[in-house]
């Protein structure tokens, strides 16, 4: 069985992919294609394990074409693909069918051993029914993706390293970088309330241009600030400018521990940087056995759960940009004793961040929206906002978070989250279901798609039939 590819496509599609399917199939396989099924059974088929390595972040299902995604930027390369891999089924519901043949032709040659070619068995269908089911099965293949670790801000801060050394820090933006905005007032008012004491250690984790550094050093004059980053270019910058008393500058490596003692912290910054850590969990049992008994680690980043609302469907099955889970950091923090409060930050939204930034729509809504709201302070979580505070420490409130923020199963969540997009200010709604339209466009779904979608996100499916319906359904049966 493990020398056989087993496809199945929707019956009515069948003429668009099978004579792809079959040119590839004549190299190092031959092809069957079987009569068609009345309904397939999604709780029936053989499935991966799709896990995030150091993360919580899993999804149990099929390989589905043109939902598992295999050259996304912010994967990192090296491991064996997912459609290599043996004893899995795979589902077409859309998509290139030369790209799916090209697909199909490699795992084919996978599959074969010497004199034994692989086969690939074709089973159409005409309908889709059942669910599928998210616990482990025995037969499952367990299928580990690494996020990228690539610092995109480093690019512009070695290409501009000169002119930033040699501009003031009130020009600093005319070089055209990244992070050259001071969080410090952003973050002070969250700072006075859960820092009991005066700290006598200060961290910036990520601190780039190190402008936040600067002013934690000015207001805690009595504490020594240092501030870490993994660019050396960032770092000479920060050094050339910023020259305080109980202010210093160094290289840090978020795949490495920190060379500070267990319990040396009293208070963590990150502003942009947590999400780069691989290893989200082992990143945050780390910095929480660096915090002092009342230490304090406030994280002000991009949130992957925005993602998941606005880059759907194209994230129905993997995450799309890999930003911090704060199911992660939560289940972590509650690990150590910590409790955790969780903001959501309105103030960082743009279109630029998600898939569907070249949809008009998408992009002027979403815009509007956020250039009325760039001066909002921290407000209740919501999944509509790119960025989020989390802060953990002993003295924070052990409250419950959301429902969503504590779950780490990626269809479990979406369907919390695509479940509350009704509950969204109209222009947002207006966003999200223009970006789900752009996407969906681009994905060229079957109208079976969307019946798939449906059985996975039970919660969210009225507002996806009627959202994407008009869309999916209008598809020809046959191309």
């Amino acid at each position: 069985m493990d020398q056989e590819l087993v496809i199945h496509i929707p019956a009515a599609r069948l003429d668009r992919a099978l004579p792809h399917l079959a040119a590839a199939a004549g190299g190092p396989a031959g092809i069957v294609c079987e009569q068609a099924r009345e309904t397939l059974r999604l709780d029936g088929l053989r499935c991966l394990v799709y896990a995030m390595r150091g993360s919580g972040e899993h999804v149990r299902a099929p390989l589905v074409y043109p939902f598992v995604r295999l050259d996304d930027f912010n994967f990192q390369e090296g491991g064996r693909a997912a459609h290599l891999l043996p004893g899995i089924d795979w589902l077409v519901l859309g998509g290139d069918p030369e790209k799916l043949s090209r697909l199909a032709l490699e795992a084919a040659r996978a599959l074969s051993t010497a004199g034994r070619p692989a086969t690939v068995r074709v089973a159409p269908f005409v309908s889709i029914a059942g669910g599928l089911p998210q616990e482990r099965e025995p037969g499952d293949t367990v299928f580990e993706f690494r996020k990228s670790a690539e610092n995109f801000n480093q690019a512009d801060w070695l290409q501009n390293a000169a002119l930033l050394t040699s501009l003031p820090e009130d020009r600093w933006a005319d070089a055209g970088v990244a992070n050259t905005v001071d969080q410090f007032e952003v973050l002070a008012p969250v700072l006075e309330r859960y820092l009991p004491r005066p700290p006598r250690v200060i961290v910036d984790l990520g601190c780039g241009l190190g402008q936040t550094a600067r002013s934690l050093a000015r207001r805690y004059p009595d504490a020594r600030v240092l501030g870490l980053d993994s660019s050396a270019e960032a770092i000479k910058a920060a050094q050339s400018v910023f020259r305080l008393p109980n202010l210093s500058f160094g290289l840090a490596d978020l795949s490495r521990p920190l060379d500070l003692a267990p319990g040396a912290i009293d208070c963590l910054v990150s502003v942009n940087a947590l999400p780069y850590a691989q290893d989200q969990l082992g990143a945050a049992r780390e910095l929480f056995s660096l915090l002092s008994p009342d230490g304090l680690l406030l994280n002000l980043c991009r949130a992957e759960e925005s993602h998941q609302l606005y880059d759907f469907p194209r994230g129905l099955l993997l995450p799309t940009n890999t930003q911090l889970f704060v199911s992660d950091w939560a289940r972590a923090a509650g690990r150590a004793g910590l409790g955790t409060k969780l903001w959501g930050a309105p103030m960082g939204l743009s279109s630029s961040f998600y898939t569907a930034k070249p949809f008009e729509v998408f992009a002027s809504a979403l815009d509007a929206y956020a250039r009325a709201h760039r001066h909002d302070g921290f407000g209740g979580y919501a999944c509509s906002c790119s960025h989020v505070l989390l802060v953990h420490g002993a003295r924070v409130p052990r409250t419950a978070l959301p429902a969503v923020a504590r779950q780490d199963n990626h269809l479990l969540r979406l369907d919390l989250i695509l479940g509350g997009a009704a509950r969204l200010p109209k222009e947002l709604q207006r966003a999200a279901i223009a970006a789900w339209l752009g996407n969906a466009r681009g994905l060229d779904l079957y109208n079976e798609a969307l019946d798939f979608m449906a059985a996975l996100l039970p919660r969210s499916a009225p507002l996806l039939r009627a959202a994407l319906g008009p869309l999916l359904e209008a598809q020809p049966a046959a191309m």
